[in-house]
């Protein structure tokens, strides 16, 4: 197998790393791992220079250079032209001017290289004339299309993704493979009561879990009007930073006053590892219900520890929702309420569908089978 180099904007591995982050970093690893050449490049100004190694998986960072206000690297564009023939390129990030330099090295140098959109392509997101989607759509019909279509491949998290690749007129190969989950940690009941004790949520409640980015298209405003249609003893609690939007979180607190649940719901703040796993102990399903995702590795990793999950037809877990493994909502409060009813009906239906999501994520996205059939389609034998 020649030489696998990953190309992603930032990437921070280890408890912190979240997103495509964590997704390119434990597909590298799982990749290395099946005998594969696999490093991961990217621009840093702090680390610059530097080779970390992370269990045998060399991170390599380059020195950035802003044109414009937009991060580039000319020392990462010359590295990859350096590379031999035969290597192969796998670039993240959509929106960002160094997938635009792989492609230009690969053109130039014959070199095989594919492109990973994370969802953020889905037309969805692309609707609209306030200035973020115009700005992707002239971004993307200026320069990126014709990027991605001179790509040996595309990869898809879902069918439902590889569609919205050709409705925005990509032509390139496009390959489905979703992302990979490795087991989480389960806590123990007696963190899962600390964590709700820290929460000031009764003992005798319900919890409805959501963990994640703090963003718009999470539509977690949703979730909070879904919970005024519950009964009182099921509470909510929000897992993610506020500061990052914090008009949006401002937003949010005004939804949840409005609702009258100031004391049904409960904001964690960003939460470790360690911390998660003790979220996951204590509650009793866990929500999404954003409007477009590619495939949210918190979906996985709820699954995994055995969560049961109820999530929005956005979240594009249909397959999942098809296997029995979660609970498939329409967008929108009412619809949302009526999924965490089901899913909340009795405790044998709710340590069914945990037990279903568990064994789900378990045989569909295990890392190991995704990195073999990658590698596969690296070599073009798929």
């Amino acid at each position: 197998m020649p030489p696998v180099r990953h190309i992603v904007y930032e990437c921070i591995p280890g408890a912190y790393a979240g997103g495509v982050q964590k997704m390119v970093f434990e597909l590298a690893s799982a990749q290395r791992r099946a005998g594969a050449d696999v490093e991961i490049w990217a621009p840093d100004g702090v680390r610059a220079g530097s080779v970390e190694d992370h269990g045998g998986l060399p991170i390599r960072y380059f020195m950035p250079d802003y044109e414009l206000g937009l991060a580039k690297s000319h020392r990462l564009e010359r590295a990859l032209s350096a590379l031999p023939q035969g290597a192969v390129l796998h670039a993240h990030n959509s929106f960002h001017p160094l997938n635009l330099q792989v492609g230009r090295a690969a053109g130039r140098h014959a070199l095989r290289h594919f492109f990973s959109p994370h969802g953020a392509l889905d037309p969805v997101l692309l609707r609209g004339w306030s200035w973020k989607p115009l700005k992707k759509r002239i971004y993307l019909r200026l320069f990126k299309l014709r990027s991605l279509n001179l790509a040996d491949g595309l990869f898809a998290l879902t069918p439902l993704e590889a569609q919205g690749l050709r409705e925005i007129g990509v032509t390139a190969p496009v390959h489905v493979v979703p992302n990979g989950i490795s087991p989480v940690a389960v806590a123990s009941a007696d963190e899962g009561a600390a964590f709700r004790r820290r929460l000031a949520v009764p003992d005798d409640a319900k919890v409805i879990l959501f963990v994640g980015r703090i963003t718009p298209k999470k539509r977690i405003e949703d979730v909070i009007r879904a919970l005024a249609e519950l009964p009182s003893h099921v509470h909510l609690v929000i897992a993610g930073n506020p500061e990052a939007e914090p008009d949006y979180a401002g937003r949010l607190r005004g939804e949840v006053r409005s609702a009258a649940c100031e004391h049904r719901v409960h904001w964690a703040g960003f939460l470790d590892e360690r911390a998660k796993a003790a979220a996951y102990a204590a509650a009793d399903v866990f929500v999404h219900a954003s409007e477009s995702e590619g495939m949210a590795l918190a979906i996985l990793e709820a699954m995994s520890a055995g969560l049961p999950a109820v999530v929005t037809e956005g979240c594009y877990m249909g397959e999942a929702a098809a296997a029995g493994a979660l609970v498939q909502c329409a967008q929108g409060p009412s619809a949302l309420a009526e999924g965490l009813t089901s899913a909340l009906a009795d405790p044998a239906t709710t340590r069914r569908l945990g037990a279903a999501g568990r064994e789900y994520v378990t045989r569909a996205h295990d890392w190991a089978t995704i990195a073999r059939r990658t590698l596969e389609i690296y070599g073009g034998r798929v």
